[in-house]
């Protein structure tokens, strides 16, 4: 018993590889690059000024005590290990080799960076819409995609996983409300891949929200250049086919009822779902983690899609540009896509409309054809499609 033990492989707090971390490690390179803005963005997905400000706003909750056998993982360490597993999708083995950290260790250190982004960023940079707030998102739409009372723009993102044991879906949905400068509103993670965008809608706390009046939304406001004998509009958010038309919600016209009024409706309403859409590819080309299977178990996933969605907000804010008023500009960045993003092959909602809605709709529908509300390059999209 004696030599068995004595033959026994004894355990480490950290192998002789990972000993160099602190000498030879990617932390190391990120030091570096901090003297180059161009390379530190491109590395980590943020300027040098920006990372600095998360970095004083999460250490409070990633700072660990040093102990007698070892010494704790700097906060500033853990969040660059964080940022360069979302921008890259890199495995946990291949961030072990980077940084010279064990496998678990990058597992763990991911998943409590990604929970303290969202604890400390959410109430500042995707806070619960109040009245103003609903108010400020409807004139910018009004003044980028010359649509009134829109109050943002919604759809459904499927994101890959790697298919959790005893379980057959192999995606999740992430469902977004977007301004008009595609600034994440509100979003709801972690419903099953295989159920449609109404239907996650419906199952939300959002969507609960709205079918409960709720979410702070003014009272309906009269159009501009409408009528004065006209009633007030209500304030509503844009989506494609795949959501029910309700009073808070306009959506397309199908194929089978479209005329050239209707087809220039839907162009208009396409032209304001363009702020969700441009906000998931912004999403996904800064970070690539979105184009890979993420290998994680489902709760790890939703912390992981959270953090990245407040991130794109505090990135966008911090060092984004921002679109100006082009009315009139009959340009490709307006135009492009606009007819095939209105006629793709979605699934319906099968929910019956109310009358209220349908009603709404075509009223909204002939006050896109008023003179003074039309715009002059909507009609090229009535004959063409």
């Amino acid at each position: 018993m004696w030599l068995k033990l004595r033959r026994r492989k004894k355990r480490k707090w950290i192998c002789d590889f990972n000993e160099s971390c602190a000498q030879r490690g990617a932390y190391v390179l990120a030091r570096d690059l901090l003297n180059d803005p161009v390379k530190f963005q491109s590395y980590y997905r943020m300027s040098p000024e920006s990372y600095k400000e998360l970095l004083q706003r999460v250490s409070p909750l990633l700072r660990k005590q040093d102990t007698n056998y070892r010494k704790a993982i700097s906060a500033d360490e853990r969040l660059l290990i964080t940022l360069r597993y979302l921008a890259t999708g890199n495995s946990f083995r291949c961030l072990s080799f980077q940084f010279k950290r064990g496998e678990t260790t990058i597992g763990k250190i991911v998943e409590d960076v990604c929970s303290a982004i969202w604890t400390v960023l959410q109430p500042e940079f995707m806070p619960v819409p109040s009245e103003e707030l609903w108010r400020t998102i409807s004139d910018r739409y009004l003044e980028l995609w010359n649509i009134p009372n829109c109050t943002g723009s919604i759809d459904g993102k499927h994101i890959r996983i790697q298919c959790p044991n005893k379980s057959a879906y192999f995606s999740i949905v992430l469902l977004a409300v977007v301004d008009a400068d595609g600034l994440f509103i509100s979003i709801d993670v972690g419903d099953y891949g295989r159920n449609s965008d109404g239907g996650v809608l419906l199952n939300s706390a959002f969507g609960r929200n709205l079918q409960q009046g709720t979410l702070n939304i003014p009272d309906p406001k009269k159009l501009p250049a409408d009528e004065d004998g006209c009633t007030p509009f209500p304030y509503f958010f844009v989506g494609d086919e795949a959501f029910p038309l309700q009073r808070h919600i306009m959506r397309p016209y199908p194929r089978r009822e479209l005329t050239n009024e209707r087809r220039s409706f839907n162009y208009r309403i396409s032209r304001a779902r363009k702020s969700v859409e441009c906000a998931f590819g912004m999403l996904a080309s800064k970070f690539r983690i979105l184009e890979k299977a993420i290998a994680c178990k489902p709760n790890k996933t939703d912390a992981i899609i959270r953090a990245i969605c407040v991130l794109h907000n505090f990135i966008r804010l911090k060092d984004g540009l921002f679109n100006k008023q082009s009315l009139g500009e009959d340009d490709d960045d307006h135009d492009k896509g606009s007819c095939e993003s209105v006629f793709q092959n979605l699934q319906p909602c099968c929910r019956r409309a109310t009358t209220e809605a349908v009603e709404m709709r075509n009223h909204l529908c002939s006050y896109f054809m008023k003179q003074n509300v039309a715009l002059h390059w909507q009609n090229k999209y009535t004959s063409a499609c």
